[in-house]
């Protein structure tokens, strides 16, 4: 079975994950070129509990951590997922 694969949708400032014809994303707001700020994550309903934040996490860290780009944590569920995952505290802005 292929993943869906999370896409960077620039122009919203945001991150989404399409599951099932819905879709599930992370908002951020850019404080420099390279620093986001993740403010909000959206899971729709039917698929809460499912894994699909986790994954929709991990597709926006890795485009951040390719492209250069540290997050600043701010939505609960990003500052939760950071402190069980220590493997990404690289991409955490110190400022």
């Amino acid at each position: 079975m292929i993943m869906p694969q999370v896409v960077h949708k620039e122009d919203l400032h945001r991150f989404e994950l399409e599951v099932e014809g819905a879709v599930a994303f992370i908002e951020y707001k850019v404080k420099k070129p390279d620093v986001f700020a993740f403010v909000h994550t959206l899971v729709p309903d039917a698929h809460k509990g499912k894994g699909v934040a986790s994954q929709l996490t991990k597709g926006a860290f890795e485009w951040c951590r390719d492209h250069g780009v540290q997050i600043i944590p701010v939505c609960p569920f990003i500052v939760t997922f950071v402190k069980r995952h220590p493997e990404w505290n690289d991409l955490i802005h110190e400022g």
